[in-house]
């Protein structure tokens, strides 16, 4: 094999590994201690902690929007997280989708998280796409 090919797969190795890293940074401490299989609820306590009380009782603290959809008689749910805690304004035009990060459950057990999961997950169920850039 010649050792130029070598180098450049090694090149492109390292690209993608560099960028994964570079993701997964930056991603919130909160929501990388989310494991696939965790519940709903069990999720819910984890993107909660750190919070400061008050506002009054929230059964969604810290989550953004969500979704739910019911495709082939099971339910998914995706909750999209903000980082500062913020909530999805009332009647919003235009919303900061590329500061959330979405998570992704079938019937309350989490199956993915993430932009790439859900672009995947949205592509393979014809769901609409939110637009994240």
């Amino acid at each position: 094999m010649n050792s130029y090919l070598v180098r450049r797969s090694n090149l492109v190795l390292s690209g993608f590994a560099g960028l994964t890293l570079l993701v997964s940074c930056s991603e919130d401490k909160r929501v990388q201690n989310l494991d696939t299989g965790i519940t709903r609820d069990s999720a819910l306590t984890v993107l909660a902690q750190d919070m400061k009380k008050g506002g009054g009782p929230d059964s969604f603290p810290n989550v953004y929007h969500r979704d739910r959809y019911i495709i082939g008689g099971k339910n998914y749910e995706v909750l999209y997280y903000n980082a500062n805690n913020e909530k999805l304004p009332p009647n919003a035009k235009d919303t900061a989708w590329a500061t959330t990060t979405p998570v992704v459950f079938m019937e309350n057990k989490m199956i993915g998280r993430g932009w790439a999961f859900l672009d995947s997950m949205s592509k393979a169920m014809n769901l609409p796409v939110r637009k994240h850039e």
